[in-house]
């Protein structure tokens, strides 16, 4: 990630308006401000850039998501919205969490990984 670019401009693929606007509106709800939109990544705290290396991912419509506790060092004000984001991917999504509302919210097949076994959970088990 280039630092030394703002969130938008490490984003944004061209210059077309309304990807700009898209853009804004995804930072903002995510509850980044329209003062931190224009501040330099390096300037931003781990959380904000974590945020936006995960909008970058959904963004280029990847097929595959790999996510290693994804909302771990995100402020819980973020939660819903990065809930609702994952929620709507249209590719798979293959993550490792402990954030319980994340699972239950996103995962449609989810596994334990317990004494050396992968098992399969039922909604119960969560």
């Amino acid at each position: 990630m280039d630092e030394e670019l703002t969130p938008v401009g490490f984003l944004r693929d061209g210059n077309d308006f309304q990807e700009k606007s898209r853009i804004q509106t995804h930072l903002g709800s995510l509850k980044f401000t329209p003062e931190e939109m224009g501040h330099k990544i390096k300037d931003l705290s781990e959380g904000q850039k974590c945020k936006i290396l995960l909008l970058k991912l959904i963004l280029d419509n990847n097929d595959v998501l790999l996510l290693d506790e994804p909302t771990r060092n995100l402020s819980p004000l973020s939660g819903p919205r990065i809930r609702e984001i994952l929620s709507d991917y249209k590719g798979c999504i293959i993550m490792v969490s402990h954030d319980r509302k994340l699972i239950e919210e996103v995962g449609n097949k989810i596994y334990a990984f317990s004494d050396g076994h992968l098992t399969l959970l039922d909604g119960r088990d969560i």
